[in-house]
């Protein structure tokens, strides 16, 4: 059963030969490295998940355990998320990236002081399915966090944030959308693009998902289940487009 990889993914890691040397001295199978790319031996198993890079007659690339995984990013310098099976990089972050995060903290911070919401960067990963995990831009928990992997996993945010790159504009709007809407605690999720004033809110209702846009600066985008607002002139404060 082939797995599918979107095109809109970002890029799989390439793996350096200190990271493949520490993968196969941790493995308990042998594995091939060519060209930042880590192999397995002989043929895949009858009905077994196949790589979308495989090609029949060539070995296969390795697919990731999420033990594999979680071992890799406590030990590597950069943040990877992890997709069925496949470790991948994250984008570079840009000045209007890490402005506009912190744009949606510094306006969020004092509606959600004193109340049993808590704020949390992009340090921590939250867990979408049984083998996908992700680094949203900012995540919201209510009340008592669920964690696991020592504390760097959040199981149940009840919002997440993405500040879109040219290389995730898809990825954010149509595979993470659909992996987010997966966590049964997750209320709303946002999409702030960082080269135009647009927004896309998403939020969770009885009959189905409620999806808004907002494009205006004098818009003003409302959490329900935070009972907060976030203005897009705060989302883009001091941020100029040509």
């Amino acid at each position: 059963m082939a797995i599918e990889r979107v095109g809109s993914f970002p890029h799989p890691h390439l793996f350096t030969v200190e990271e493949y040397l520490a993968f196969e001295e941790r493995s308990e199978f042998k594995h091939e490295f060519i060209d930042g790319v880590i192999y397995d031996w002989g043929d895949p198993y009858p009905d077994a998940p196949v790589h979308p890079d495989y090609v029949p007659g060539r070995p296969m690339p390795h697919l990731f355990t999420v033990d594999e995984y979680l071992a890799f990013e406590a030990e590597s310098e950069f943040k990877h998320e992890f997709i069925d099976g496949i470790i991948y990089d994250m984008t570079g972050g840009t000045f209007h990236h890490s402005k506009i995060k912190v744009n949606v903290f510094r306006a969020l911070l004092p509606q959600l002081d004193d109340t049993l919401f808590e704020i949390l960067n992009s340090d921590m990963s939250v867990k979408v399915g049984e083998s996908r995990y992700v680094y949203p831009d900012v995540s919201v928990v209510r009340g008592q966090p669920q964690l696991e992997d020592n504390d760097t996993t959040l199981l149940n945010p009840v919002v997440a944030v993405e500040v879109t790159s040219p290389a995730s504009f898809d990825y954010d709007r149509v595979e993470k959308r659909a992996f987010y809407r997966a966590i049964a605690s997750l209320q709303a999720y946002l999409v702030i693009d960082q080269h135009r004033v647009h927004v896309d809110l998403y939020t969770r209702r009885e009959d189905g998902w409620l999806q808004q846009t907002f494009d205006g600066m004098e818009d003003i985008a409302r959490l329900q289940g935070l009972g907060c607002d976030l203005a897009l002139a705060a989302i883009y404060r001091a941020i100029s487009f040509p």
